[in-house]
């Protein structure tokens, strides 16, 4: 599978790394991503990927919040969601990232490393596209 890059975006709050099957997605160091943040973050999948199958890795190096409830918005959006990898820094990160599993309606799971995230997504896209055959 290719994973070279193929763009990067800013959005202020958030820096976004778009690959063929995976899109890394940095947010800042104390944002509060509140319901308008998660809606441009749709809205930014849904111009990179329209409705094709991608997985989403979070990059959990910063220290930021999240209303989990937030992750249901997805259903309003055209986008197509395979899985979701954190990658943990620390063991608070980790915590965190298993307690919004319980938030998630797609495959998830907390890794040390961004290999094992894409392994992850990677594994998650094959699923999916052979499930669509």
């Amino acid at each position: 599978m290719e994973t070279s890059e193929n763009s990067f975006l800013d959005v202020g709050f958030a820096n976004f790394q778009f690959y063929d099957i995976y899109v890394i997605a940095t947010v800042g160091e104390g944002v509060v991503l509140g319901k308008e943040e998660m809606a441009k973050f749709y809205e930014v999948f849904e111009n990179q990927y329209g409705d094709k199958p991608f997985g989403y890795i979070s990059n959990r190096k910063n220290d930021y919040t999240i209303n989990p409830l937030y992750y249901k918005e997805i259903e309003k959006y055209n986008i197509n969601i395979v899985g979701v990898a954190t990658l943990c820094y620390s063991k608070e990160s980790y915590d965190m990232a298993l307690f919004a599993e319980q938030f998630f309606s797609w495959p998830h799971a907390a890794f040390y490393t961004l290999e094992d995230c894409i392994s992850f997504i990677t594994e998650q896209y094959k699923k999916e596209k052979k499930a669509g055959l």
